[in-house]
């Protein structure tokens, strides 16, 4: 799960760079096309970020250890 999460996170990276890169370049259709990739990579980074969580909260589970 950490090596899925750590995808996702990487792609929601590369999205918003690219919609960085569209945002600060362009005007018009473009801008509204960078800020797209914007969620887009938004929708990526939380789903990375809570598989991540989940991944890290097994581990711990599998290993026995107290939560509290």
């Amino acid at each position: 799960m950490l090596t899925t999460a750590a995808r996702l996170l990487l792609l929601g990276g590369i999205l918003a760079a690219i919609g960085l890169v569209l945002v600060l370049l362009f005007e018009g259709t473009a801008n509204g096309i960078g800020l797209v990739f914007f969620a887009f990579a938004t929708l990526a980074t939380v789903a990375g970020v809570a598989v991540g969580g989940s991944a890290l909260i097994s581990r711990r589970a599998r290993a026995g250890k107290p939560f509290a």
